[in-house]
Order: structure tokens, then C-alpha cells, then sequence
């Protein structure tokens, strides 16, 4: 009996003993574990308690200004209403419902009993006027509905963004967080923060959802905000253009941002813990899905300078700001174009008026183009296309705009490239002058056409009746194709093309808007037979053949021949930065002959442009340039023949001060249709003070 005792004591022992260690180790464990928690993890997860304490909040800001080289406003914003639904109400949430029908209740003066009787019925009114919401935003605001309830789902887009950097915040950029949160507790918090967003202000405040509406609009919601739950009328910006069509094709306009935009450049949070802010960078100048970003233009081009900051804050739930967590939001840059907008507003007024007949002609008007550059500076003070179009109506009018056969969307002096004719045969000249295959005083023939026994190809389009012999300044007041047929056979393709490279022709000037084009040059040495390498030569030599050219191309390169080969990047928009000048070598001592043969273009008894004529000394040269466009007639596509009316020059011709180069659509005769355009615009420039009023002696 004392034996089984004993053994029985012993087992009981042993078992103690167990449970005594094991006891001690889950002591031990659990107080692992608090040291842990308090100790090592402590300011962690006093981080994430205190984030929930604090909405966020995104300070909006104002996009920058568009401005003229006198600072008179091209683009800004201005104070508008908007139309808005709180976010709440366009989710349909079960509490913000059953807060609003409570709030009718009360204000019906019904009793406590009343208000719980009829609060079922109430919520279901609330619901189905929700459910109509979009349907009655598109009929007042005159939109699709398909548009409306698409906004709606881009500001649903624009939370999810915003929720889940928040979560990204707090779990994608701490690696302790990252290794020491369990995967069931990072869910939960990111069904939190997707779907309930306490850490967002903006679910609970109204959102955008028609910018801009009329006051009659604004009075109407207002009127009957209790039909229509959840819609509010706040005060807002939008963007204006005080110029109406002025340079719309020069200035821009901006447009949703796209998917390519948003993947690029993302909007990110500083973290949310109180206290960082200032010391967490996050990406405040991103975007967020409904944004706004340049379409083209300038609003494109200096996208980083008017791009405005937004402003971040952290507020507590009791509606407390927290001061020292807070940064506020930059407006963008005001960005200066070098354009003077009056001078070009007038230059386009008169050309549009028919009764000056600069534009309107055999019964149409004629598309066209004008450029004027600063020779010293080689900024643009004009940049004008036509037809143009009102910036203010463009999203309204796009669907017809695109559909216009006129292409007014188009930068004429930017965007098209046209054959250049006659205004190259100065480029030509100074080259050949340089490179050394003609003199000032060289004499060649200026026949009716170029080969013997052939009069129908290489002919003299300027002069049908050969005038004989000229030299280069004759040649050139004359507008000689055969002469110029000449020099170009002798410098050759290589040698012409080369030449015509370095004066900028067939690449893009690099003026900084996106929309340029680099106009056409062919290859110095194409896989061609020979004959049809001269071929090209010598019609290129009247600029001709396969060459293509924009005008602000040929401004920039008759600026480049006039300060004696130095190449210059043209600037419309100050602050962008710009190259160096290229130098390339040009004989200056002969390029006064070019320059006399320019003046008397103008002045001379057998010039081109004798229209030009005026109280200031003027060169330059005109260019019928043969082209053809294809048009509809009742659903038929032809072909229409025509010529391209080109005049390129400087003023004061003793002292250039600026190029000027206008381009008329089919316009025929260069002299006739863009010499008067150029005179006007001239005289115009005489008036705002850019040109003397006469030549100075």
C-alpha cells in the first residue's frame, strides 16, 4: 500500500512539474509578446491607433495663367459654380439616407412616434430619387446621360485611388510594417480603408459632377434641393480664354487627363501618421483620376509650369485642424508667351473682314498662315493659322470641328507643311554663294525653259518670254526659274539638301509645342538612277519637287541668313529653356547681293512684289508654289490643282528687325495674295510701335 502511495505521489509530482512549465512558458510567451507590443512595437501601433483619429485632407489649387509678352491674359481662371453630389448620397449609403429622412421628418414638425412611422417610407422616397439623379442631372444641364453617369464612376475611381494609397501609405513604404502586420490584419485594414475611407474627408463632402453651370441652373437645384437629395451648387474655378479665337491653335486647351497621364504621374499622399507631414515628400503635383492636363498647344507644352500643387492637412475627428501637419497648396506658374495677342487680334480681324479681300477672294475664303520673328531674339511676336476657332466653345463644338473640312484645329504655321516654291531661292543663293559654284556677278541664261527641244518640262513659270541673260541680284528680282534651275544642276542634290539643312529646313525647329511638324527633305544620297537624282536637284532648285516646308520653318531661316549663318531655336514660350545658337558658315560679303536682290523684289522695276511698296524699305521674296488638295463634291472625292501663295521677308530691309512669312492656301500668285497680308501687317506693327513709321535715314 505505501509503495502505490508513493508511486502515485511521484506521478503527481512529475505532472506538476509539466504543468508548472508550461505554464511558466506561456508566461514567458505572452510576456514576449507585451514587451513586444509595448515596448518594441509600441510607437507602431500607436502610429496606426492615432491614423485613425485623423481624416485627410486634399487642398485643392488653381492651375497657373497663360500671359502675352505684355501680360494681358490668354488663359485663366475664373470664379463659376459648379454642380455637385455628396458622395455619400451618389452611393446610395444606408445611414446618409436614413440622416437626410429624419432631417425631412423634423422638418415637417411631425412628433418622435410620427417621425419613427413613417421613417421606412421616407427612406424609400429618398432611395428612388437617388436611383433618378443622373437622369434628371442630364436632362437640366442639357448633357447625355451616358456622360453623366460616366463622370459619376470617374469620381468613384478618383476615392478608390485615394483609399488605397492610403493604405499603400501605411503598408507599401514601411518594411517593419510590412514584415510585422499579419496578413489577416493588413485585409481588414484594406477593406477598411476601401470601402468605409475613415481616413478621407472627401467621403463626406460633395464632388464635382457638371463644372460650370448657367446661374438659371444653379437657381433651379437650389430651388428644389429636397427633389433632388445629395446635389449642391459650390462655388468652383473654371478655365477662361479672354481672346476667344486669338492663337486658340497657339494657346490650347486642356482635357481630362488620360490613363497614360495618370499610370505616369499618380498622385501620392505623405504618410498619414500625425507628425510626418512635413517630413514625407508623397507626390502632391500628380494626378488623381478626373483631373485636368493640356490637350495641346501651350496648356500641353508648359504642362509642368501651370500644373498647379495641391495641399495636404490632417484633421481630427472632433474637426480640429492639426497645425503643425499641414502643407499648403502652390498655384501653378504663370507662364509668358513672347506673342503681343492685340497686335495678332488685329492682324486676324482685318484679314478675316472680306471688304479688305486679303483672305476672301474668288468667291471663298482661303486658308493661310502668318509668322513673324524677332531677327535679334528670334522670338515669335505673331503666330497666326485660319480658320480658326473660339477656345471657349472648343469642347461643345469638337464633334463639328473635327468634321470641318477646313481643319481649324490645325496650326497652319506649325502643323502644315507646304512646298515652299520661289522662297527658298535666297537659301539656295547664300548656299551657292558659300560653297563657291556661282559668284554675285555670275551671268546665266534666263530662258523660257531649261533643256533645248523640251518646253514643256523645266520651264520658266515666271517669265514666259525669256528676258536673256541676268546676273544673281536680277535673277532674284526677278524670280528666274531657269536660273535657278542652273544652280541648283550645279550644286547638286548633296550640296542642295545639305544647304537646305542648315538653314533648319526638313527638321522640326524644336519651339517647344508638340504639335510641329518636321516638313520633308529627301535624302542627300538616295538609292535613285542619276537622272532622277538631277531630276530632284533641279526641281528643287525652284523648291519644287519632293520638299516640304512650315512657315515658321522659312522665318527661322531667312533670321538665320541674316545674322550671316547663326541658327537660333525660335522661343514662344519664355520659360522654356533654349540651346545654344548653331553656327554654320555662310560667305557673308556675298550675302549682300542676296539681300539687294530681296530689296528689289519689292523696290525694283521688274520685282515680284511691288505691292509692298510702302513708307518703310521692305525685302523679301515671293513663291507660287504648284500644289493639289483633295475635296468632296456631293460625296465625290477630285483632285483640285492650284498654287500656294508664299511671300517670306524682313523689315526694315537696311536693318532687318523682323521676318515676316505668310502663306494663302491655293491663293495663286504670291506677290498678289500674301504680299498684301504682309503689308498690312507690317502697317499694323507701325502702329503698336514695333517699326518705325517711315525709313529711318
Amino acid at each position: 500500500m505505501v509503495g502505490f502511495l508513493q508511486v502515485l505521489a511521484a506521478m503527481l509530482k512529475r505532472r506538476l512539474i509539466l504543468l508548472f512549465t508550461l505554464a511558466l512558458a506561456v508566461a514567458l510567451i505572452l510576456a514576449v509578446r507585451l514587451y513586444q507590443l509595448q515596448v518594441v512595437q509600441a510607437r507602431m501601433w500607436k502610429d496606426r491607433a492615432r491614423s485613425f483619429s485623423y481624416r485627410h485632407l486634399v487642398i485643392p489649387s488653381i492651375r497657373g495663367a497663360i500671359v502675352d509678352r505684355q501680360g494681358r491674359f490668354l488663359a485663366l481662371e475664373q470664379p463659376c459654380n459648379n454642380l455637385a453630389i455628396d458622395y455619400q448620397a451618389m452611393n446610395r449609403d444606408y445611414v446618409w439616407i436614413t440622416r437626410q429622412a429624419i432631417d425631412e421628418l423634423k422638418d415637417d414638425h411631425l412628433t418622435r412616434a410620427q417621425i419613427i412611422a413613417r421613417l421606412p417610407a421616407t427612406r424609400k422616397q429618398i432611395a428612388a430619387r437617388l436611383r433618378r439623379l443622373p437622369i434628371a442631372i442630364a436632362r437640366h444641364c442639357h448633357l447625355p446621360l451616358a456622360k453623366v453617369l460616366e463622370t459619376l464612376d470617374i469620381i468613384r475611381k478618383r476615392m478608390a485611388f485615394l483609399r488605397q494609397d492610403i493604405w499603400t501609405l501605411r503598408y507599401g513604404h514601411d518594411k517593419n510594417v510590412r514584415a510585422d502586420v499579419s496578413p489577416a490584419d493588413r485585409q481588414q485594414d484594406v477593406d477598411l480603408a476601401l470601402t468605409q475611407g475613415l481616413n478621407l474627408l472627401e467621403a463626406h463632402e460633395a464632388h464635382t459632377v457638371v463644372p460650370d453651370i448657367s446661374d438659371k441652373v444653379a437657381f433651379y437645384f437650389q430651388k428644389h434641393s429636397r427633389r433632388y437629395p445629395g446635389l449642391v451648387v459650390v462655388p468652383s474655378q473654371h478655365r477662361v480664354y479672354p481672346f476667344n479665337s486669338v492663337a486658340a491653335q497657339v494657346i490650347g486647351t486642356t482635357r481630362q487627363v488620360t490613363a497614360a497621364a495618370l499610370r505616369k504621374n499618380p498622385f501620392v499622399l505623405p504618410r498619414l501618421v500625425p507628425g510626418s507631414l512635413r517630413d514625407t515628400r508623397g507626390k502632391l503635383k500628380g494626378y488623381l483620376p478626373g483631373d485636368n492636363m493640356g490637350a495641346f498647344g501651350v496648356e500641353y507644352a508648359a504642362e509642368n509650369l501651370l500644373r498647379p500643387t495641391r495641399g495636404v492637412e490632417l484633421i481630427r475627428l472632433d474637426g480640429k485642424q492639426v497645425p503643425q501637419d499641414y502643407r499648403a497648396p502652390i498655384p501653378g506658374r504663370t507662364v509668358r508667351l513672347t506673342l503681343d495677342i492685340k497686335l495678332q487680334q488685329q492682324l486676324q480681324r482685318s484679314m478675316l473682314n472680306p471688304q479688305t479681300h486679303l483672305l476672301y477672294f474668288h468667291g471663298e475664303m482661303h486658308r493661310a498662315a502668318v509668322v513673324v520673328l524677332s531677327v535679334r531674339t528670334n522670338r515669335v511676336l505673331v503666330m497666326l493659322s485660319l480658320p480658326t476657332y473660339n477656345l471657349n466653345r472648343y469642347h461643345h463644338d469638337f464633334s463639328r470641328l473635327i468634321a470641318d473640312t477646313q481643319l481649324p484645329l490645325m496650326n497652319r504655321a506649325i502643323s502644315s507643311a507646304y512646298p515652299p516654291g520661289s522662297i527658298v531661292k535666297p537659301l539656295e543663293a547664300a548656299y551657292a554663294l558659300t560653297v563657291g559654284v556661282i559668284e554675285p556677278n555670275t551671268v546665266l541664261n534666263c530662258g523660257a525653259y531649261l533643256l533645248p527641244g523640251h518646253p514643256n518640262i523645266f520651264r520658266n513659270w515666271t517669265y514666259p518670254v525669256a528676258p536673256g541673260p541676268l546676273n544673281l541680284v536680277a535673277a532674284l528680282e526677278q524670280s528666274c526659274d531657269t536660273y535657278f534651275y542652273q544652280v541648283g544642276m550645279k550644286l547638286g542634290l548633296k550640296r542642295l539638301v545639305e544647304g537646305y539643312r542648315a538653314f533648319g529646313l526638313g527638321s522640326a525647329t524644336g519651339i517647344g509645342l508638340h504639335e510641329e511638324t518636321s516638313g520633308y527633305l529627301p535624302p542627300a544620297q538616295p538609292h535613285r538612277s542619276q537622272f532622277r537624282i538631277t531630276d530632284w536637284a533641279i526641281m528643287m532648285g525652284i523648291g519644287q519637287g519632293p520638299m516640304a516646308v512650315t512657315p515658321l520653318q522659312m522665318a527661322n531661316a531667312y533670321t538665320a541668313m541674316l545674322r550671316g549663318g547663326v541658327w537660333m531655336q525660335p522661343q514662344i514660350i519664355e520659360q522654356l529653356h533654349r540651346p545654344p545658337p548653331r553656327l554654320f558658315h555662310l560667305n557673308r560679303p556675298d550675302l549682300s547681293a542676296v539681300r539687294r536682290g530681296m530689296y528689289l523684289v519689292v523696290h525694283g522695276p521688274n520685282g515680284t512684289a511691288p505691292v509692298l511698296r510702302m513708307g518703310l524699305p521692305v525685302a523679301g521674296k515671293t513663291g507660287t508654289a504648284q500644289t493639289a488638295e483633295r475635296i468632296d463634291i456631293d460625296g465625290k472625292v477630285t483632285i483640285k490643282k492650284g498654287d500656294d501663295a508664299w511671300f517670306v521677308g524682313c523689315v526694315p530691309a537696311n536693318q532687318p528687325k523682323y521676318v515676316l512669312a505668310a502663306i494663302v492656301e491655293m491663293g495663286g500668285d504670291g506677290g498678289r495674295r500674301a504680299g498684301p497680308i504682309v503689308k498690312n501687317c507690317i502697317q499694323l506693327m507701325q502702329q503698336r510701335g514695333y517699326l518705325p513709321q517711315a525709313a529711318t535715314p
